[in-house]
């Protein structure tokens, strides 16, 4: 059985798991404990998302996704795939934080809605939590000004916008009537910020987002 390392919080990690609920491949989740990542031991990363496939050990979501596409699931490559790969992970992923932790009470309040499936007691769930928000607002302050981003939400609907024309350009899907690989990157980034408010309001301003991503949300999983 494979397993990922992860958290629920990551946006790398849902993409990862986007693309094995959509390919069906089964696998085991291990939420790692942010302090001390004792989960992950047994390897010198100390970064998720981790898979492990008995004794083979993939790091970075890109690298995991390639591997799993070649050993268990041979989507087929599109040629700009690459271009639109690039794109998730170094423009789309960087509007999230600001986002979801401009300032310590979003952020905790944020923080709680991504930590439902935790297993801590409750007490340490809090001191996470508080911790999280505490620290996340002024990392997505600095990934702000690494990143040039000056108006987060109206930056963030237009690379949404971006998407929608010039990725979909027309079509149900980027892959065409499925769903392929660089689809379940977007919707896997996307799906870490879901029930906080921001994709419903994209969906709202662009509904033809709103239905690419409920009909990737059917198939990869919710």
């Amino acid at each position: 059985m494979l397993t990922l390392y992860q958290f629920n919080a990551c946006p790398f990690c849902w993409k990862v798991k986007a693309f094995m609920n959509y390919t069906h491949i089964p696998y085991d989740v291990v939420e790692v404990t942010p302090f001390g990542m004792k989960e992950l031991d047994f390897t010198d990363h100390k970064k998720v998302p981790v898979l492990k496939d008995g004794a083979e050990i993939v790091v970075e979501s890109s690298a995991i996704v390639r591997y799993l596409n070649d050993k268990y699931a041979d989507l087929l490559p599109a040629p700009q795939d690459d271009e639109w790969q690039a794109w998730v992970d170094n423009t789309l992923v960087h509007y999230l934080p600001p986002l979801i932790h401009p300032n310590i009470g979003k952020s905790f309040k944020n923080l709680g809605l991504l930590m439902t499936s935790s297993k801590d007691g409750a007490a340490k769930r809090f001191f996470v939590r508080l911790a999280g928000a505490l620290v996340m607002p002024r990392v997505a302050n600095k990934m702000k000004l690494k990143h040039h981003i000056q108006n987060p939400e109206s930056e963030f609907q237009a690379a949404l916008a971006h998407w929608i024309d010039k990725g979909l350009a027309g079509k149900a899907f980027y892959g065409g009537e499925q769903p392929s690989l660089v689809d379940t990157n977007v919707f896997g980034v996307l799906r870490s910020a879901q029930g906080m408010g921001i994709l419903e309001a994209a969906a709202v301003t662009n509904p033809e987002f709103g239905r690419w991503y409920e009909a990737c949300r059917g198939m990869m999983g919710a």
